[in-house]
């Protein structure tokens, strides 16, 4: 945008959020600075520094609301641009923050994130055509003949006092003509209250019957007891087409993104059922040798089928897992209270099998609580961290397994419902710290399929499944000490203790 430095003062909880918008941000702005508020204080701190360039704020905050913090950062910096994030549910709430001075707002929600670098782009430029205005009207006597912004003063009733040429040629009216009464009656209507300063755009007939999208910027004064209006008159034509064709791109973006997203299912779809049909007739022949003519097969053969049968396998099942993968980054998941004492059962099920071969024990402490999330979604991660905690023990070692729930405390007593972390902890070889970040990358592997068999996508779709119900994923591990992984959701009703 400039090659001077844009600073951003961004104000979100959560901060899955804030690198969301961080990441847009910096894909359109460069010399970007964000600092990131978290906490009252903080943000009480940030007011007293240097001026920002703009402000983007969650509305529902641990510690207040954003609101609040759209009429502080008004009532110190009136033209500083504020952008709000809502949910899809607030839109009355939005309507209310843009009348108390809220220069745009941005659905939370993946797709609509998109939208957010172009809402920041229009503030400032807003920001900085009222900046302007403003100071045109300081230098008004000095300039007004060189003006091409229209100056005018009249009467609150709209009797027309003084003018520049510019002004009329806006109007479109004969500067030859003697004009006193004002026929446009949103240049001198007032506004309600106390303001005596106030913007609008307006999009005014000419008198030629064209129309033109200004900028009225005015001031109410007084002379000798009768009101008087002082105004400025921009045509922000341009601005106005500007922002017309970046919704216009932003549509159009949104359309080929939803194309894109039908075609990666119909190819979803493909994968599922075209590639993994000859893969099944493959193995299914190669176990049929296998079955059918033992005697005929020599060892050597034999062994060849039974590799095409386990390669087979191991094909499938990543395939499996990565049509998953695909799957939650595009799914829309319907947030609603879980109880994962019903996950875990579900989750145990599909892992008997694998449970007996192992030999291993499961814990499960007390009543687990309830949770905001996504049922099958929490099923696919609770399985897939079973899984590794029966599967990486060392030679000769019963898995055992212990899954536990708590409460987390939060540093303000402000947030009613403290969120839920749920833990599983296992004896197993354990991880270096070195490589906690690592294993939920795609396709990481710390060790040999030879060894420990995988796709090394489990923990990838475990990190993707719980950041899309909003929460987050961690381990605390040591080599040869046992993993403890966690993650952390929203608890559905407000702790007890």
């Amino acid at each position: 945008m400039h090659s001077s430095e844009l600073r951003i003062l961004l104000i979100d909880d959560n901060p899955t959020d804030r690198l969301l918008a961080i990441r847009e941000l910096s894909q359109e702005f460069d010399n970007l600075q964000v600092e990131q508020i978290t906490d009252l204080a903080g943000f009480e701190r940030a007011l007293t520094e240097e001026p920002f360039d703009a402000v983007i704020t969650d509305y529902q905050l641990h510690w207040g609301n954003g609101l609040q913090v759209l009429q502080q950062v008004k009532s110190r910096s009136s033209d500083c641009p504020v952008i709000m994030f809502t949910n899809s549910s607030n839109g009355e709430l939005a309507a209310q923050a843009m009348k108390a001075g809220l220069d745009d707002y941005v659905t939370k929600s993946p797709k609509q994130y998109i939208r957010l670098a172009g809402a920041v782009r229009s503030a400032l430029e807003y920001s900085h055509a009222n900046r302007r205005v403003l100071l045109l009207q300081a230098r008004l006597q000095t300039l007004l003949g060189q003006l091409q912004i229209g100056v005018f003063r009249a009467t609150a009733s709209g009797r027309l006092l003084e003018c520049n040429s510019a002004f009329l040629q806006l109007l479109g009216v004969d500067p030859d003509e003697v004009v006193q009464q004002l026929p446009f009656e949103e240049l001198y209507r007032l506004p309600i209250g106390e303001t005596t300063h106030w913007t609008r755009e307006l999009l005014v007939e000419r008198a030629d019957g064209t129309s033109l999208w200004v900028l009225l910027s005015a001031t109410l004064t007084s002379n000798n007891g009768e009101r008087l209006i002082d105004g400025l008159l921009e045509d922000i034509s341009a601005r106005k087409q500007a922002s017309a064709e970046l919704e216009r791109r932003v549509r159009e973006r949104t359309a080929q993104l939803e194309a894109a997203n039908q075609e990666l299912e119909a190819f979803s779809y493909s994968v599922s059922h075209d590639l993994r049909e000859p893969l099944r007739n493959m193995q299914g022949l190669a176990q049929a040798l296998l079955e059918d003519f033992p005697e005929q097969l020599s060892p050597t053969a034999h062994q060849y089928a039974q590799l095409i049968v386990s390669s087979g396998q191991q094909l499938d099942v990543l395939i499996q897992e990565l049509l998953a993968y695909s799957r939650l980054g595009r799914a829309e998941l319907p947030i609603q209270p879980i109880n994962l004492n019903a996950v875990l059962s579900s989750a145990l099920a599909q892992l008997e099998a694998k449970l007996l071969e192992a030999n291993a024990v499961i814990e499960i402490e007390g009543t687990l609580p309830i949770v905001l999330g996504h049922f099958s979604t929490l099923v696919q991660v609770t399985f897939n961290l079973l899984s590794n905690a029966i599967k990486f023990v060392a030679a000769g070692v019963q898995p055992q397994v212990r899954v536990r729930a708590e409460w987390r405390t939060s540093s303000t007593r402000q947030q009613a419902v403290l969120p839920i972390r749920l833990w599983v902890e296992d004896n197993g070889i354990g991880i270096a710290p070195v490589n906690h970040q690592r294993i939920f990358r795609v396709f990481e592997r710390l060790h040999g399929a030879e060894s420990y068999p995988g796709t090394g996508i489990g923990l990838a779709i475990v990190r993707r499944g719980v950041e899309k119900l909003g929460g987050s994923v961690g381990v605390e591990s040591a080599l040869g000490s046992g993993s403890r992984f966690w993650l952390e959701l929203s608890a559905a009703e407000q702790s007890s203790r």
